[in-house]
């Protein structure tokens, strides 16, 4: 893109979709510095796990076969339309674009950075536009990784951010220059001995080793940042949920907690009661179904339309704030071996500006889900694992922060 407006990101996307023609409202841009795996077309640029939604949706039938999602894009290079294919390959398995300008091939010259800006229009339509900045080519190079990535962020191949336009520029401070200097002390490591059994045992071993000593404080894990472990899956393209936090609702009845599992709780064969039940916005198997509510500013819990509590807006905003304003979000390779399982911490990914109003959106499309989590006891007290909020996969974060980048 010729006489890019660098300015600001905000000036920048304006002259990105100004070039096709269209009522610039809003929108969203993934940068990614490109590897030498990344080109125009063959194999195409990899996509993120994280950003996988910031494209559109490719229908996946089978997790063993390949599938492809073409979709127009605006070429900022050559300014014009171009037709690009998002493509799921099965057996790694990854997700590519393809169909670039050559100009992303482009290895010769240093650094290169692919720019993929999804626009809202005035009109309310989607648009998506690209461009490549090269090292030793393009004399804007520095001015738009600073733009793009703000000038704290050493840049690196595969380095990438996430980030609405209107957010402020990505900063280091000393809380997370802090936790990514122990995180490579900690990957340097190698393979660590899990120092827990079960499921936990990622996140409470990397924890340990930070120093930070369990409890279930509200708020966020390491000097104002919450942590999150997970596996990196290499052998599927499924990923779990993701704890978000633990908020009760405001209940509709004061009601003991053995009475209250009775009332929305189902007995098993030894009569004692149980509710392990995912809520969403669509009535589950026992009649459960969350509202979102936005005259009154709340999402409510219905049972067979009953309401059963209501959660305001303002409480769930606080919970986030407490234990998401700031994010990593640690992946590790997993070995288990002659049952001894072992850890690789291999990345990181900073995450911030989580917003009521995203959050919202995903509980609309079912991609943030309630949990109840009781069971009645021998002496009918009764067992509750809390009540989390939480992603149904992890691949929907940027739909949640508003800026997300890769570190290490």
């Amino acid at each position: 893109m010729k006489n890019r407006q660098l300015d600001s990101l905000l000036s920048y996307c304006q002259g990105l979709v100004s070039l096709a023609g269209n009522p610039f409202h809003g929108g969203v841009v993934f940068a990614k510095v490109l590897t030498k795996n990344d080109d125009s077309g063959r194999h195409g640029v990899l996509i993120p796990a994280e950003v996988y939604e910031f494209f559109p949706t490719i229908d996946i039938q089978n997790l063993r076969v390949n599938a492809t999602k073409k979709f127009e894009g605006f070429d900022g290079v050559v300014h014009r339309n171009q037709l690009l294919a998002y493509k799921y390959y099965q057996r790694y398995p990854e997700r590519r674009i393809t169909g670039l300008n050559s100009a992303f091939s482009d290895r010769e010259h240093g650094l290169r950075v692919g720019v993929f800006f999804r626009a809202s229009h005035k009109d309310e339509t989607v648009g998506f536009y690209t461009d490549v900045i090269r090292q030793g080519i393009d004399s804007e190079f520095d001015a738009l990784c600073s733009v793009l990535f703000g000038n704290s962020l050493s840049l690196d191949e595969g380095t990438f951010i996430f980030r609405t336009i209107d957010s402020p520029t990505f900063q280091f401070d000393d809380a997370l220059a802090d936790l990514t200097a122990r995180f490579d002390e900690i990957h340097s490591k190698g393979w660590i001995d899990s120092l827990r059994s079960g499921d936990t045992g990622i996140g409470y071993t990397f924890e340990t080793l930070l120093g930070i000593k369990e409890n279930n404080d509200k708020c966020a894990d390491f000097r104002g940042i919450e942590i999150k472990c997970k596996q990196i899956k290499e052998s599927s393209n499924r990923c779990g949920k993701i704890n978000l936090f633990q908020q009760a609702p405001t209940w509709a009845e004061k009601l003991s907690a053995l009475e209250r599992l009775q009332r929305i709780g189902q007995q098993n064969e030894h009569g004692h009661y149980r509710c392990h039940s995912q809520v969403t916005t669509m009535k589950n198997n026992i009649g459960l179904r969350l509202n979102t509510d936005k005259p009154f500013e709340r999402i409510d819990l219905l049972q067979n339309e009953i309401s059963l509590g209501f959660w305001p807006f303002s409480n769930l905003e606080q919970r986030l704030q407490e234990k998401h304003s700031r994010a990593v979000f640690i992946k590790a390779k997993v070995s288990n071996v002659s049952e001894r399982q072992r850890f690789q911490y291999e990345e990181l990914v900073y995450c911030e500006r989580p917003s009521i109003q995203q959050f919202n959106e995903l509980v609309d499309n079912r991609k943030i889900v309630f949990e109840f989590m009781m069971s009645e006891q021998e002496n009918k007290k009764v067992r509750n694992h809390g009540y989390p909020w939480r992603l149904s996969n992890e691949n929907y974060l940027n739909q949640l922060f508003s800026l997300q980048v890769k570190l290490r």
